[in-house]
C-alpha cells in the first residue's frame, strides 16, 4: 500500500495516491486516467508504465526492508 505522488493534467498539481485505492489505469490516446474507489478519477502526466514501475519498486523495496528487518539476511546459509 504505497504511497505514489502523480501529477493531474487537468487542474495541475500533484496528488498523492495510495495504489490500494487504484481499481484500474485506462489509457485514451496520451492521456493517462487513474480510476480509484469512490467513483474519483484523475487524469494525470505520468505514462501507464511509469506508474506501475513506481508502485513496483516501491513495493519491492518494502519487502526487502521488511527482511532485512526480520534478520534473515543474518543468518547463514
Amino acid at each position: 500500500m504505497p504511497l505514489i505522488k502523480l501529477n493531474r493534467i487537468n487542474k495541475g498539481g500533484e496528488i498523492v495516491v495510495n495504489s490500494d485505492h487504484i481499481l484500474y489505469i485506462e489509457v485514451e490516446s496520451k492521456t493517462t486516467t487513474v480510476h480509484l474507489v469512490g467513483n474519483m478519477l484523475f487524469s494525470v502526466v505520468e505514462p501507464l508504465d511509469g506508474i506501475a514501475e513506481t508502485i513496483e519498486s516501491l513495493e519491492t523495496a518494502r519487502i526487502k526492508n521488511a527482511i532485512q528487518q526480520s534478520g534473515l539476511t543474518d543468518k547463514p546459509s
